[in-house]
């Protein structure tokens, strides 16, 4: 008589995943035994194809006196390993505990036990009927505001009507065109277009943008700010920094932080350059001479200038211009 054939089952004890800067899954392998070894060498348990990880690069362990403690040490590597920003150098130990990532490299490491808890099952996603209205009313609203300021600087109604189609088709364009770049960005360094996202923080910005002009031009003429008219493009900045910001955060979620700092970085180091370049080239900080925009009478709630005191300001003005063309003057004849 043959001998019947006996399988042998393997216990699964975890599974060990990593995953590249953008979170796509790289590679996978199933923990039958401890200790495992991650690296470059076809011998390890979890092979990876990361130039900047060692042939053996970590080895991870089970304590036996205590089953829920995982234990890695740093083996022969340059680079280390990073926990929760914390970097460890080779020869070190540490506890990796439950659902943290380690940083090998460009890699990122999770673990998943055998006796881990498992999330609740999650219902099928419904189609997204609030995401579609808040798209739907975001692209209405920033139709109507080109609208209206087209309307506001039109000189009849019949070029009002006669551009109107071909306002209406550029701003859908220039909408579709920004998102659909920053979608472009988003498929290369993630795993989806999000090109509806895109298009609800243009729309956003675009909004924001016109409501704090408005805020700003409308506040300086009822408190006559006249600073605050001339510096509304820096309020601009912000606003454009701040939807940049939206933009790269969708793109690289993983770095939200570091798209802060380098996005702050750049408007406060962005800001007075312009602001410098604006009085060296000018001799002023804002571009407007005056307050441009005008308002019903009836918002204004600084006291009216008497006409006396008026002429009597209008006097010294006009002697410090006369002052400061006078300076001009000698300046130019000096450099001749």
């Amino acid at each position: 008589m043959s001998a019947i054939p006996t399988t042998t089952t393997t216990t699964t004890l975890g599974l060990i995943e990593a995953f590249d800067r953008h979170g796509a899954l790289l590679a996978r392998a199933p923990i039958t035994r401890w200790p495992v070894t991650v690296g470059r060498a076809l011998d390890c348990d979890l092979v990876l194809d990361d130039p900047f990880v060692a042939p053996r690069h970590l080895r991870i362990d089970r304590a036996v006196d205590e089953p829920r403690a995982v234990q890695v040490e740093v083996l022969e590597t340059r680079n280390g390993a990073r926990l929760q920003r914390k970097q460890h150098a080779q020869g070190e130990r540490f506890d990796w505990p439950d659902g943290t990532p380690i940083d090998l490299g460009h890699t990122h490491l999770s673990l998943r036990l055998a006796d881990a808890p498992i999330a609740e099952e999650q219902a099928l996603p419904q189609f997204p009927w609030r995401t579609v209205g808040t798209t739907a009313v975001l692209a209405v609203l920033v139709l109507l505001a080109g609208l209206g300021e087209s309307w506001l600087e039109a000189r009849d109604a019949a070029q009002y009507l006669k551009a109107l189609p071909l306002l209406l088709l550029t701003t859908l364009a220039v909408v579709g065109a920004w998102a659909g770049l920053w979608s472009v960005a988003n498929k290369l360094f993630g795993s989806q277009l999000r090109f509806w996202r895109h298009v609800r923080i243009a729309c956003a910005a675009v909004l924001v943008a016109d409501t704090v002009q408005l805020l700003s031009y409308l506040t300086a003429f009822m408190f006559s700010l006249e600073s605050l008219s001339r510096f509304a493009p820096v309020l601009m900045v912000l606003v454009l920094a701040g939807a940049l910001y939206a933009h790269l955060a969708t793109v690289l979620p993983r770095r939200r932080v570091g798209l802060a700092w380098a996005m702050a970085a750049v408007v406060l180091l962005g800001v007075p350059s312009w602001l410098g370049a604006q009085w060296l080239n000018r001799m002023r900080l804002g571009n407007e001479l005056y307050m441009s925009s005008l308002f019903p009478p009836a918002l204004r709630v600084a006291p009216a200038v008497p006409v006396d005191q008026f002429l009597q300001d209008a006097d010294a003005l006009r002697g410090r211009l006369d002052r400061r063309l006078r300076d001009d003057w000698l300046a130019d004849e000096d450099d001749e």
